[in-house]
């Protein structure tokens, strides 16, 4: 399972949304008007309970490390 905290802007509540998995994600991502815009901030993001290292902490930045 996929599980991402994220900020909409610096000074939001901080959101959560979980996938199944990281292709759910990815496809999710895909989409026209995809469910998380690339410019929010990624809190922290963990893959079966893994963390995820981020050098780009937006969606954007989680999205093209996934995506390799």
């Amino acid at each position: 399972m996929l599980k991402i905290k994220y900020k909409v802007s610096e000074d939001a509540k901080i959101m959560e949304k979980d996938y199944e998995n990281v292709n759910a994600f990815l496809q999710g991502q895909y989409l026209e008007v995809p469910p998380l815009q690339d410019h929010f901030m990624v809190v922290e993001a963990a893959d079966d309970g893994e963390e995820i290292s981020l050098k780009d902490r937006t969606i954007g930045g989680l999205f093209n490390y996934l995506n390799k």
